[in-house]
């Protein structure tokens, strides 16, 4: 778990740098930005959350989460969490129809909120989705049965990602 907190964090410090070099945002008014990256990064993980209290409360993971959770034994839940993830498959956020409607509403706020904050959460949350499916592709886990729609996909979102950098 450590592991892929550092490594989300890394390529997000990457990411923000790109955003700042390409955009001269070199003072510090420019905080909100990385504030809401912090925030974004982890709001993908929310959806496991969801998954335990409303999506699968009756199941047996759901249930031990929610107990440990209500005994304060947070660091333990959130490590349960992380060691079933894999066994949570019907995630809202991270379903194709989601994202979809996530990179038309990560454009429509880069392109006419003037709030930095907002801009960092949504990038932040569009890279967070992008490295959770990429490691679900290296780790031979299916995203498209067709191997080209899964290039394609990978393809878009780093040219998002791009396009949104420029945008800020």
């Amino acid at each position: 778990m450590k592991k892929e907190v550092i490594n989300h964090f890394l390529y997000l410090l990457g990411y923000l740098i790109l955003i700042v070099i390409l955009n001269s945002l070199y003072s510090l008014k420019y905080y909100p930005l990385i504030l809401g990256a912090l925030v974004g990064i982890f709001l993908p993980y929310i959806d496991h959350l969801l998954h335990v209290y409303f999506i699968s409360p009756q199941e047996l993971n759901s249930q031990r989460i929610k107990y440990m959770i209500l005994q304060k034994q947070i660091k333990g839940a959130l490590q349960l969490l992380y060691e079933t993830a894999g066994e949570r498959t019907n995630l809202a956020f991270h379903t194709l129809n989601f994202q979809l409607i996530f990179i038309v509403l990560t454009f429509w706020i880069i392109s006419s909120s003037g709030s930095y904050f907002g801009k960092g959460l949504v990038l932040a949350f569009f890279l967070s989705l992008f490295l959770q499916n990429l490691r679900k592709y290296l780790n031979k886990e299916i995203l498209f049965v067709d191997i080209d729609k899964t290039r394609i996909y990978f393809i878009a979102n780093i040219l998002f990602l791009i396009i949104f950098a420029i945008l800020v």
